[in-house]
């Protein structure tokens, strides 16, 4: 079998990106990243998708908002990138903004984060964020605080499944590195790699 790029990073060709980026957050990450990181309430998770972080977040505390782009049956609709609805309005007094947001917009999601959080961002994601030119040269201008590695490779939920819809079986797991990116407010040191 001669193996392509797109093999090799753990994406199949013949099924393409998932509409929307729709790659739902394992619940084995969200209770790891739990067991290490304090959450400051009220957060607010801006790309909820089915509910897969937020419904963890309200179980320690029920002051949690959840909204997506796109209405899966769980939380309101709201585009986290444009302007704020009326009713989010009042979001100035939240102090966590978590979510594990489409890839291609980690960026501007980590730049929209930080100008309403009031204390922290937390953003789910694939290790390689911390690479690129852009990327890499707006981060170091953020108050990254600290960045948690994953030791057993995460397995993001396709369409928020873990079941292939191709072979009806769990999916096997990805080939690609994730981790938490954790912003502090007013933090101006180094980020620090913990393993998680």
């Amino acid at each position: 079998m001669k193996l392509q790029g797109s093999n090799i990073v753990g994406s199949s060709p013949s099924r393409g990106r998932v509409e929307n980026d729709y790659y739902a957050t394992n619940p084995d990450s969200i209770k790891a990243l739990l067991k290490v990181e304090e959450i400051i309430y009220p957060a607010w998770e801006c790309a909820c998708g089915e509910g897969h972080i937020a419904k963890h977040l309200i179980l320690q505390n029920d002051n949690v908002y959840a909204s997506d782009l796109i209405n899966r049956g769980y939380g309101d609709t709201q585009d986290f990138l444009a302007p704020l609805k009326d009713d989010y309005k009042s979001f100035k007094k939240i102090n966590t903004i978590i979510t594990n947001p489409p890839f291609a917009l980690f960026q501007e999601f980590v730049e929209r984060a930080l100008n309403i959080a009031g204390k922290k961002v937390i953003m789910f994601g694939k290790l390689q964020a911390l690479e690129g030119v852009r990327r890499a040269t707006y981060l170091e201008t953020t108050p990254l605080k600290t960045v948690y590695v994953f030791k057993k490779r995460q397995q993001p939920l396709r369409n928020g499944s873990n079941i292939d819809p191709l072979t009806g079986k769990k999916m096997a797991s990805s080939t690609m590195a994730f981790a938490w990116f954790v912003w502090e407010k007013g933090y101006e040191g180094s980020p620090v790699i913990k393993w998680i």
